[in-house]
């Protein structure tokens, strides 16, 4: 069965060479092989950010660029994959005016931002009636908007989920220009959003642990610890299993700390479960690996957001669950 790969998580390798594009020709391969790799690099420092759909996927794809193809990258600290969400429709507004380089450039834009439901993604809405703006100035509107959603609002997180509607704007004849128009758009997306109360949001994963009825009880206090939300606690005889939600960043170390306290004899199994805004809890706690090595910071971490694509959508899964067994 198919199933949607979200990318909740993501860190940065920097080649000891700067410059170095093997990485980057690494990295092509292996999306190749496993299209729920996303990544983007700086052609100036050879520095790319990596992301994947759990800190085990990362660990492997790390693993399998020192075995097989001999890079090696400093890391820096794994960085959950936050959004930015709209909290209310707003309108935005820019008119640019540019008289830079001998030639002035015009161009007037006004969007209306309607937030969308988690999942449900970007839309752009032409409706501008006769020629208020020629349509050939329209792909430079939809990459001036595009430009700012993956820029990100707030705290500089990327903006998926919107409904941008152009329903207005004007131009002139001579000194307007596709390079005027995405800076318009650009611009305006940043004013509308400023004036949508934007809010931070989070990933929040599905967990399902097995674990013996003799350590219930110290792993039902851990998961009390990181203010984990418990929905069910089933089973009989020796075996127990536990479901419960948690936003991803409260489950750096999980893995070591659940093999610790059972004796290595629990697994837990995780899957995306959906978006939320991020509460002031989610980053306490180790930010260490959930399996244990690799991923240990090496240079100093930041915060960090780029805009990546989301799952295709012909995406046939009736469940939107991505399923990892991590123990």
């Amino acid at each position: 069965m198919a199933t949607n790969l979200v990318q909740v998580i993501s860190i940065v390798l920097t080649p000891k060479i700067v410059g170095d594009e093997a990485l980057t020709r690494a990295l092509e391969a292996l999306r190749a092989e496993d299209p729920a790799i996303r990544f983007r690099s700086d052609s100036a420092t050879g520095r790319c950010m990596l992301a994947g759909v759990s800190e085990l996927h990362l660990e492997i794809i790390v693993d399998r660029l020192k075995r097989e193809f001999t890079i090696e990258a400093a890391l820096d600290r794994p960085t959950v994959f936050f959004k930015s969400a709209l909290s209310s429709e707003a309108i935005g507004e820019c008119k640019h005016l540019d008289a830079r380089g001998g030639r002035q450039q015009y161009a007037h834009v006004k969007i209306r931002l309607v937030p969308r439901p988690d999942g449900a993604g970007y839309l752009f809405d032409n409706q501008i009636l006769g020629n208020a703006i020629p349509s050939r100035f329209l792909p430079a509107i939809e990459q001036g908007i595009d430009d700012a959603r993956n820029l990100g609002v707030g705290a500089g997180h990327p903006v998926d989920d919107v409904k941008v509607e152009l329903f207005d704007g004007t131009y002139h004849d001579v000194d307007s220009t596709e390079s005027a128009f995405r800076i318009a758009a650009r611009q305006a997306f940043f004013d509308g959003a400023a004036r949508a109360e934007p809010k931070v949001v989070e990933p929040v994963m599905r967990l399902v642990i097995a674990v013996p009825q003799e350590f219930l009880a110290d792993v039902m206090t851990d998961l009390d610890r990181r203010r984990v939300e418990i929905q069910s606690s089933d089973g009989s005889g020796e075996w127990r299993t536990v479901v419960a939600l948690a936003p991803f960043g409260r489950l750096f170390g999980y893995t070591t700390e659940l093999n610790h306290r059972s004796r290595g004899r629990a697994t837990c199994t995780l899957h995306f479960a959906r978006y939320q805004q991020r509460d002031s809890f989610s980053d306490e706690g180790d930010r260490d690996s959930l399996v244990g090595a690799p991923l240990k910071p090496i240079v100093p971490g930041r915060e960090s957001a780029v805009a990546l694509p989301e799952p295709d959508e012909d995406d046939n899964s009736q469940t939107g669950e991505t399923w990892i067994k991590i123990v």
